[in-house]
């Protein structure tokens, strides 16, 4: 069964300025620099929930990104501010979806989807926790 969730709460906006080092030799960013942007307004969306990631390491809990999409609008230069924004869409007894929409200066640069999965120490599928699918549910309550 999949639950979808509210967007009003499951939604966070990370910034970010664009380094040189992203870029190719057009000063545009790499394509695979999407991906990291993503990862790290994921790991920034956790913490404005209070959540440290290293913390469900501890207790055997990692979520691995599964599947990706990306879909890009308009180039991203050097230096250039963006506002990643973080919604967690979807969630299930062992998988969680991310959706994003990156702007800068509120023209839209690129779309993008990731799954996660719950995996044990083991890399074997396991349930999520209710305390940490409760997290994907939940509000922002930290201003990082």
């Amino acid at each position: 069964m999949i639950e979808r969730l509210d967007p009003d709460r499951a939604t966070s906006v990370y910034r970010l300025a664009v380094r040189f080092c992203e870029t190719d030799l057009m000063g545009v960013v790499h394509h695979a620099n999407y991906l990291v942007y993503c990862e790290a307004a994921r790991v920034d969306w956790l913490h404005k929930r209070g959540v440290s990631y290293q913390s469900w390491l501890q207790h055997g809990i990692h979520l691995p990104v599964v599947e990706t999409r990306l879909r890009f609008k308009k180039a991203a230069r050097f230096d250039e501010l963006l506002d990643v924004t973080t919604t967690a869409t979807e969630l299930t007894r062992v998988t969680v979806r991310f959706a994003y929409r990156i702007r800068c200066a509120d023209q839209l640069v690129c779309e993008a989807e990731t799954m996660l999965a719950c995996v044990g120490d083991d890399l074997k599928l396991k349930r999520l926790p209710a305390a940490v699918a409760e997290v994907f549910r939940s509000p922002e309550i930290v201003s990082v």
